[in-house]
């Protein structure tokens, strides 16, 4: 026959969790019959990926189990009615003042300490319980603390599940955006396709149109050149007549020279349609800065603004040296900003019927590296110059008839190596220089003639 303290022992054992190996707190059991503390079988399946008895190891299909609230009362007396012995009070440790084995627990001051001690005016009006009970009402904390925190757990898991379905979506969507992307510049690029070759059809359309006219007016000036010249040699040899034969018909031969006279000789005008090309002007003009004059690069007689916007010249031309680095009868100043990097764009308006240059130039000793579009007179007409003097090439030119209240925008791309300028009010490109390499800073450059008094403004 067993002995009480072997059957005290065996009953514990049934009361004891094979987790945690304690008594019992909530228990639950699972199908195959076996017990565990409730956050003990919680956290047992959260770390395991197949629902595993922890005890038997067998599968349970489903996350079920019941509460088993014999088994928990029977582990509550248990715990009551276990000997002193177990607790093992020696493992206490003795009060340092008294020597005594501390039996109780001071809830104020969170601290062990013995029966002497209790009866001291320091925990007098202390609350006092004995050990068994202080250590389980913290066990009971302790387990409430953990069966939240298991219930965080759980949350958070979820949360971390959602974030990761949440994760791949926006992956996903993220890998759509940019077909999209792809797609719509494809179309882009497919209506740009076709719109230049509508413009460009347009304009080999219109420019032989125009050419085939201007080739018959030179056809019917050459012809009328020729007539004049047989005329001239027909009253050359009139005039070499006798005076009856000359006099004979002189009313007739001289309606014959009116009509020829009549004929008209003013020149056709002629034009090739200007293109501008939808959208592009807007988005130039979205890299828009504001540029402003130095002045301490302006040269003498060159007037300046107080706002370093607008310039114009009032000086004397004799009293002004030819500058070394800009163009001969033009005064120069140049910008404050430098660009040695990026996109850049402004807007200046230039004067009518009158000399002035504008562009950029290299910001070295000898200021060789320049390009700029330039108003200047040719035989009573003003004409529009594009011209560049670069280590590559020099004197790159354009030539256009001039423009009444011409407002140009100047258009630079440091990395790919673009100069540009356009007709802002019109919309449309007067000039791009080639593809150049550029290095060093760049400053924007102005001038205007010595002769007149004349002004340029910068558009803010």
């Amino acid at each position: 026959m067993a002995s009480c303290p072997e059957s005290v022992e065996d009953l514990q054992k049934e009361v004891t969790c094979p987790i945690c190996m304690d008594f019992f707190t909530k228990p639950v059991s699972i199908q195959c019959g076996h017990s565990f503390c409730h956050s003990c079988l919680l956290r047992s399946w959260q770390q395991a990926s197949t629902l595993l008895c922890p005890e038997c190891r067998s599968v349970s299909q489903q996350r079920e189990y019941k509460a088993n609230v014999r088994l928990g009362k029977l582990a509550d007396i248990l715990k009551k009615l276990r000997p002193s012995g177990l607790c093992n009070p020696e493992g206490h440790g003795k009060c340092e003042v008294h020597q005594k084995v501390k039996k109780l627990f001071c809830e104020d001051d969170q601290s062990l300490i013995c029966v002497s001690c209790s009866q001291s005016q320091e925990h007098e009006t202390h609350s006092l319980c004995c050990t068994d009970e202080a250590a389980e009402n913290c066990r009971g904390k302790l387990q409430e603390t953990v069966t939240s925190l298991w219930k965080k757990s759980e949350v958070v898991a979820r949360q971390l599940k959602y974030e990761k379905t949440k994760f791949s979506l926006l992956e996903m969507e993220i890998d759509i955006q940019k077909k999209n992307i792809l797609s719509e510049f494809h179309k882009f690029i497919q209506l740009l396709h076709e719109e230049k070759d509508a413009y460009l059809s347009n304009l080999q359309t219109e420019g032989r149109s125009t050419l085939e006219r201007q080739n018959r007016r030179i056809s019917e000036l050459t012809e009328q050149s020729q007539e004049l010249r047989e005329k001239i040699t027909e009253l050359e040899e009139e005039c070499k007549k006798p005076d009856l034969d000359l006099l004979q018909d002189v009313k007739g031969l001289f309606k014959k020279n009116e009509l020829v006279l009549q004929k008209g000789t003013e020149p056709v005008h002629t034009s090739i349609p200007i293109c501008s090309i939808p959208g592009l002007m807007e988005w130039i003009f979205s890299l828009k800065v504001d540029i402003t004059l130095d002045c301490t690069t302006a040269d003498h007689g060159l007037i300046i603004t107080e706002d370093l916007k607008s310039v114009r010249y009032g000086g004397v031309q004799e009293e002004i040296p030819n500058n070394s680095w800009g163009p001969i009868g033009f005064a120069q100043v140049l910008g404050t900003q430098s660009f040695t990097s990026g996109k850049y764009y402004w807007e200046v308006e230039v004067p009518n019927n009158t000399a002035w240059c504008v562009g950029f130039c290299n910001k070295s000793k000898d200021f060789q590296n320049s390009f700029v579009l330039s108003n200047r007179q040719v035989n009573n007409s003003f004409y529009l110059f594009a011209g560049a003097q670069h280590s590559l090439y020099s004197h790159v030119q354009y030539r256009q008839a001039s423009v009444l209240d011409l407002k140009v925008g100047i258009f630079l791309d440091y990395e790919h190596g673009e100069i540009s300028f356009y007709h802002v009010k019109k919309r449309y490109l007067i000039y791009t220089f080639p593809t150049t390499s550029f290095s060093g800073q760049f400053l924007p450059f102005f001038s205007l003639s010595k002769t007149k008094d004349c002004s340029l403004t910068i558009c803010s």
